[in-house]
């Protein structure tokens, strides 16, 4: 009689200590998911050229999701939402499958959400979303991200412009090129 309360004591407090071992997860609100909603998979971003020339990307996948937990590893007391734009490009030989377009995590609540937006070997960081510092990037509907790195190719992107409703809709390269995406109702 005293080992089974022993053994039920002793199950009551590995399932306490699992169950209390839980993270608490974070959530995307949404005006930092409106990074994320935007894309849907299938959608095309056809962009022509000031010289005629025309580019397309295709978006492979959007989710938003929660990363597997693993308590020994990087997660602490917080389980970090995340999202992420997948898309492919006939120009990224070195990304056959697909690349990430945009992609967001929040890792703790009431702290910093981080915005990466990554096209054509360009990229930018947002290392926090709540400061409004991704606002004073924002003229009306669209923001202009400067992607401008000395060591990048020519046909890079060195300016994203990103509007709130259709997400990449222009950029230009380091050779100044302008690149404007063409299936796009009008633009506010």
């Amino acid at each position: 009689m005293k080992y089974r309360f022993i053994i039920w004591c002793c199950i009551f407090f590995i399932c306490f200590a699992i169950k209390g071992c839980e993270p608490i997860k974070t959530k995307l609100s949404d005006g930092e998911l409106k990074w994320i909603n935007i894309y849907r998979a299938g959608d095309s971003l056809i962009f022509k050229s000031q010289n005629g020339e025309f580019d397309t990307s295709f978006i492979v996948k959007s989710l938003v999701y929660y990363p597997e937990y693993i308590p020994i590893e990087v997660h602490n007391k917080y389980l970090p939402q995340e999202g992420v734009v997948l898309y492919k490009n006939k120009n990224l030989k070195y990304h056959s499958d697909s690349s990430q377009l945009v992609h967001i995590a929040k890792e703790y609540p009431n702290k910093e959400t981080r915005l990466f937006i990554q096209y054509l070997s360009s990229q930018v960081i947002i290392l926090d979303l709540t400061n409004g510092t991704v606002e004073k990037m924002k003229k009306g509907k669209i923001y202009e991200f400067d992607t401008f790195d000395p060591k990048s190719k020519a046909t890079d992107p060195k300016k994203i412009f990103w509007h709130e409703d259709y997400g990449v809709i222009k950029y230009i390269t380091h050779e100044d090129v302008i690149w404007e995406r063409v299936n796009l109702s009008n633009l506010d």
